[in-house]
C-alpha cells in the first residue's frame, strides 16, 4: 500500500505535469497531508512556510536579482559585449565565442540563466543574426551559454540549494566558479568545431591592441564585479548577503561615475522588476519548505536511499543514477521546483557513500540547468526563440550539439570533485 508521503510526491508530480502553478503543486498536497493525516492545526502550514523564508541569508536572492535588473536597465551589458567582441570576434565563428564569453562575464553579476538571456540575449542574438548566423543557432547557443549563470557566483540556485540542504552558501558559491569556467571551455571548444565545419563568419579584421585596451578599460568596472565578490567572500570580509548589498552599491556607483547614466529612472524600474521576480520565488520557496518538511517526516530520503542501495552501493553507480534522475526531472519540471523536491531526497544517500554535499550541490544544479534547454519545458529555449523570432522547434534542433557539450561537462565535474572543491582550500 502506498504510504502518505509517497502519495504527496505523486500528487505533486500530477499537478506539476498538469501545469498547475508550482507553489500550488507543492503546497496543496503538503497542506492536505499536514491537516488530514498529521492532524496539525489550521495555521501550521502557513507558519511553516513563513519560517522557511524568514532567513537573513535568503535576502541575498532578491538583492542579486536586483543587481541583474540594474545591469539590464543600464548600459553595462553593451560594454561587456564590446570587450568580448574585440578579444575573440576575429576568429572563425568568433561571434559565437563572444556569446559564450559574454555569458560568463555577465553571469558573475546576474546569477541566473533566464536573467542572463534577458540581459544580454537580445544584443547577442540580433548581432549574430545581422552578421549571417542562422537565428535558430544563435538562440540555441545563447540558451546553452546561459547555463553558466546558475553555476558562477552569485548563483541564485546554489543559494537556494544551500538553504534547502542546510549547507554553507559561501562554500557553494565558491565551489561553482571552476565548474562554470570548465563549462565555458567545453562550450568554446565544441562551438569552434561547429564553426570550423560550417565556415561560420568572423569579423573582417582583428581588433588592434589599442582598441582592445580601450574596450577593456571601459568594461573593467563591470569585469571586476565577480572578482570583488569572490575575493571578498574568500577573505571573510562579507558573506553572501553582504556581498549582494555591496554589489548593488558598486553597480550604482559605476553606472553613475564611470558610465555617466544620469537618468535614474532605471533604478526604480529595476526595483519593480525585482519585486515581481522575488515574490514568485519566495512564494514557491515557502511552499517548498512545507513540502520538504513532509518528506522529512515521512522519511522519503531514507526510502529513496534504500531503493538506490538495493540496486548498488558502489558510489559511482549511485551518483550515476542520481544524475539520471536529476536530468529526467529537468525535462518536465521547473528547475526551482525540481531543486526543492530533489535536494532533501538525494543528498543523504550521496553523502552516505562519501560524496561531499557541497560538490553535490554543484552537480544537482548543473543537471537541472540542462533541463532549461530540453523539451518539453525548455524555458531558456523558449525565451531565446522569442527574442530571435525563431521557431522553438528549430531552436531545440539546433541545441542538440550543445546537449552533448553540457552533458560532457556535467559528468566530468560530477566524477572529478576536485574541480568543485579546489577553491575551498583557500577559505
Amino acid at each position: 500500500m502506498i504510504n502518505e508521503g509517497v502519495l504527496v510526491v505523486v500528487l505533486f508530480f500530477v499537478l506539476a505535469l498538469l501545469r498547475v502553478p508550482v507553489f500550488i503543486a507543492l503546497g496543496l498536497p503538503a497542506s492536505v497531508y499536514m491537516l488530514v493525516f498529521f492532524g496539525s492545526p489550521m495555521e501550521f502550514p502557513v507558519n511553516r512556510m513563513v519560517r522557511t523564508v524568514d532567513s537573513f541569508t535568503l535576502l541575498a536572492v532578491p538583492i542579486f536579482i536586483y543587481v541583474g535588473a540594474l545591469m539590464n536597465h543600464g548600459e553595462v551589458t553593451d560594454k561587456i559585449f564590446d570587450f568580448a567582441d574585440d578579444i575573440v570576434g576575429h576568429l572563425t565563428g568568433g561571434l559565437a565565442q563572444v556569446n559564450i564569453l559574454t555569458s560568463l562575464i555577465f553571469s558573475g553579476i546576474s546569477g541566473s540563466a533566464l536573467a542572463d538571456i534577458g540581459g544580454v540575449g537580445k544584443v547577442l542574438i540580433h548581432t549574430m543574426t545581422d552578421r549571417g548566423y542562422d537565428n535558430s543557432f544563435s538562440a540555441a547557443l545563447t540558451s546553452a551559454s546561459a547555463t553558466i549563470g546558475p553555476l558562477f557566483p552569485p548563483s541564485i540556485p546554489l543559494i537556494l540549494y544551500g538553504i534547502l540542504a542546510e549547507e554553507s552558501i559561501l562554500d557553494l558559491l565558491i565551489a561553482g566558479a571552476l565548474p562554470a569556467i570548465a563549462t565555458v571551455i567545453f562550450l568554446m571548444v565544441g562551438t569552434f568545431i561547429i564553426a570550423y565545419r560550417n565556415d561560420f563568419p568572423a569579423n573582417d579584421h582583428r581588433a588592434p591592441l589599442k582598441s582592445i585596451g580601450r574596450s577593456f578599460i571601459v568594461a573593467l568596472p563591470a569585469l571586476v564585479t565577480p572578482v570583488v565578490l569572490i575575493v571578498g567572500m574568500l577573505s571573510g570580509y562579507f558573506g553572501p548577503t553582504e556581498a549582494a548589498a555591496v554589489t548593488v552599491i558598486y553597480i550604482l556607483f559605476i553606472n553613475l561615475t564611470v558610465y555617466r547614466i544620469t537618468n535614474l529612472r532605471y533604478i526604480w524600474d529595476a526595483a519593480v522588476e525585482t519585486a515581481k521576480t522575488t515574490s514568485v520565488i519566495l512564494v514557491i520557496l515557502g511552499a517548498a519548505g512545507l513540502f520538504a518538511y513532509v518528506l522529512s517526516v515521512e522519511r522519503i530520503d531514507q526510502q529513496f536511499a534504500e531503493f538506490l542501495f538495493s540496486i548498488s552501493e558502489t558510489p559511482a553507480i549511485v551518483l550515476f543514477m542520481v544524475i539520471l534522475l536529476v536530468l529526467a526531472l529537468g525535462l518536465v519540471l521547473d528547475p526551482l521546483a525540481a531543486l526543492v523536491m530533489i535536494t532533501p531526497i538525494v543528498v543523504p544517500p550521496l553523502t552516505s557513500v562519501g560524496y561531499d554535499p557541497i560538490h553535490m550541490g554543484v552537480v544537482v544544479v548543473y543537471g537541472l540547468m540542462i533541463g532549461l534547454l530540453t523539451p518539453p519545458l525548455g524555458l531558456s529555449v523558449y525565451l531565446s526563440a522569442d527574442i530571435a523570432g525563431a521557431d522553438p522547434i528549430e531552436v531545440f534542433r539546433s541545441s542538440v550539439p550543445f546537449y552533448g557539450m553540457l552533458l560532457a561537462g556535467l559528468f566530468v565535474i560530477a566524477y572529478i570533485p576536485e574541480i568543485s572543491l579546489y577553491m575551498l582550500r583557500f577559505t
